[in-house]
């Protein structure tokens, strides 16, 4: 049975640690004991002391119990907690149910956060309350412990620094995708719910690509789940979600989604998504039961719901490919490329 840590915390000698802190940190982990203390050593870098450190045990059977409980030991604002093996989504859910800060960091196992990351990501949602996350340039590494790590690019990436309550308001990670779960969230975030977020310029993290997240799945699944999400973003940006349950297969998912467009030429739920976006936004200003009559003026055009001729196209291809009996991780990449190069790219592009 999975046990909650305690909820008080003990003052280091010496210093006075209010009882809820400004910044709670999960780190979700799995089997990485021989990383993880440099993970945990660059929040103990911080010029921020205001934090906790909420390390969720997915289920190691390496020594993670033993290193961590080593550094609990040495400052009590580190918490442990284990949970059966269950993903990185469910771990993260753990995490946040445990929060007792106004904001989270997350934190993964193999990475490092610069010293300034808390402090920074803080002092940019306190002066920013309409905004619920924080988006920051990251560097991407490649490499290893032993002969190091070399730099790849820094990029803007999902933001890994959030409001507790707008993640709590989003119910978390969404735990049907076993990767890709911090993309569903900014898509939910960000394109439905039309929350925006702290972009800053500097670089606060170290990402450090070590290919272990595509191993969680066959290439195959990888490449279903991507396809997932990108259709996902585009009924986000028309005010509609496909949320599959946890319990789904991949397989089940696809279907439902299919089968709606394959009926309807959309989801059930989107029989009304035909504004186009500034009309959207629109409607989202308004204040609840006040009825805007010159709504519809906005509406330069009514273009039919996406993906009509998409599935069409794909249904053509998948054909094509199956006669040339292309193996199915090669004709999911052929489907995908279609799907990307054709549709979505030309609508990021408006």
């Amino acid at each position: 049975m999975l046990q909650t840590p305690p909820t008080h915390r003990m003052a280091r000698a010496g210093q006075s640690v209010p009882a809820a802190p400004k910044v709670s940190v999960v780190l979700p982990t799995r089997n990485r004991a021989f990383c993880l203390g440099e993970a945990i050593d660059s929040v103990l870098a911080q010029t921020m002391d205001d934090w906790e450190l909420i390390v969720v045990d997915d289920g190691s059977e390496d020594e993670t119990r033993d290193v961590v409980r080593s550094y609990c030991e040495q400052d009590s604002r580190i918490r442990y907690v284990r949970q059966p093996h269950g993903g990185c989504a469910p771990a993260q859910n753990m995490g946040l149910r445990l929060v007792r800060g106004e904001y989270l960091s997350k934190l993964d196992d193999d990475d490092v956060a610069r010293p300034d990351l808390l402090a920074t990501c803080a002092a940019a949602l306190d002066a920013n309350p309409e905004h619920w996350a924080v988006n920051f340039s990251v560097g991407i590494y490649r490499g290893n412990r032993e002969k190091g790590w070399n730099l790849l690019t820094s990029i803007h990436n999902d933001p890994l620094f959030f409001r507790v309550s707008a993640l709590r308001s989003l119910k978390g990670w969404d735990e049907f995708y076993p990767l890709f779960e911090d993309n569903d969230l900014s898509t939910r975030g960000w394109l439905y719910r039309g929350w925006t977020a702290v972009v800053l310029e500097q670089n606060l993290y170290d990402y450090r690509a070590s290919g272990n997240a595509s191993q969680r799945v066959s290439a195959l699944a990888g490449y279903g789940y991507k396809y997932l999400l990108a259709r996902n973003r585009q009924l986000a940006r028309w005010g509609v979600l496909f949320r599959p349950l946890a319990s789904q297969t991949l397989r089940k998912a696809a279907a439902m989604l299919s089968t709606a467009h394959w009926h309807n030429g959309f989801l059930p739920s989107a029989r009304f998504a035909h504004w186009q976006q500034r009309a959207l936004e629109e409607v989202r200003a308004v204040a609840p039961g006040v009825f805007r009559r010159d709504i519809f003026s906005l509406l330069e055009v009514r273009p039919r719901f996406p993906w009509g001729p998409l599935w069409r196209a794909e249904r053509a291809l998948w054909r094509r490919l199956h006669l040339l009996r292309m193996p199915l991780s090669r004709r999911a990449e052929a489907m995908w490329a279609l799907a990307h190069n054709h549709y979505f790219r030309r609508d990021d592009k408006k």
